[in-house]
């Protein structure tokens, strides 16, 4: 996963700037942080990762970098897609 797209597909996701997000930014505090955004994450990641995200595990991630490192390595926050 390269962390730049990944930043990229967040600023979409969340209706920002082009380089608005950052991988040292805390998720929780991207503006536009919602309920209606994290499940869109969530569907996100499941649609362009085949990476199924546990909310827990999202809500555990520090940064934005901490959750591309859940979504491209082995981590009990996610499950490969069936």
């Amino acid at each position: 996963m390269n962390l730049t797209d990944f930043c990229s597909q967040l600023d979409d996701l969340f209706e920002l700037d082009a380089g608005t997000v950052k991988p040292t930014d805390s998720l929780q505090q991207i503006p536009g942080w919602s309920s209606l955004t994290f499940m869109g994450l969530i569907a996100m990641v499941d649609e362009e990762y085949e990476v199924t995200l546990k909310p827990a595990a999202v809500l555990k991630a520090a940064s934005v970098a901490d959750l591309a490192s859940l979504i491209g390595g082995d981590s009990a926050g996610m499950s490969k897609a069936a």
